[in-house]
């Protein structure tokens, strides 16, 4: 579980700002970060763990800049390759935008 102080080196003009817990009844919360391309912030990253596995996973969610809604991204267990697929998401948003079979 990388500390704030730990966590991997950024691509230029990308920072990571630790999100405060969203509750306050958990002990021990996992951490999220909102991920920012200067002054926008284009997504966020929460960490999780499978109770039975000892690899810490990373769950990241893009916004698109056009309409400003969430789009999902698969998990991993390197965050810096999340924070390379939530900024890929941001410059490219249809890459990522799963289209329904029935449209």
């Amino acid at each position: 579980m990388p500390s704030d102080d730990a966590l991997p080196e950024l691509p230029e003009g990308v920072r990571l700002e630790r999100l405060p817990p969203a509750s306050r009844r958990v002990r021990y919360p996992p951490p999220e970060w909102a991920v920012w391309l200067g002054p926008d912030r284009i997504g966020m990253i929460e960490q999780w763990r499978v109770p039975s596995a000892s690899a810490t996973f990373y769950r990241a969610t893009a916004t698109d800049p056009r309409t400003g809604k969430s789009i999902p991204l698969e998990s991993n267990t390197d965050l810096r390759e999340r924070i390379d697929k939530v900024l890929a998401a941001w410059h490219e948003p249809e890459r990522f935008i799963h289209k329904s079979s029935w449209d």
